[in-house]
């Protein structure tokens, strides 16, 4: 429940920023193909590293790994 609570304030943090200032995304627009393509590569090297590791390593893989599905939501 905890992961769902972050990543729901990660995204609405995300959707506020763009709603306030839209320019805050504009430098990741030219890259947003390539990051909507590279979707489930990177949810399974997230989901084997996050298996493979433990204790701070696996927090930081799950952190890293909202980031990029906060950006591929927004973006």
């Amino acid at each position: 429940m905890r992961t769902a609570g972050v990543l729901l304030v990660l995204i609405g943090i995300a959707l506020l920023l763009l709603q306030f200032r839209p320019a805050f995304l504009e430098p990741l627009r030219v890259y947003a193909p390539y990051i909507k393509g590279a979707f489930w590569g990177v949810t399974f090297i997230a989901g084997g590293l996050y298996l493979l590791a433990r204790g701070f390593w696996r927090k930081l893989v799950l952190f890293l790994y909202l980031l990029y599905l906060v950006i591929y939501l927004v973006v």
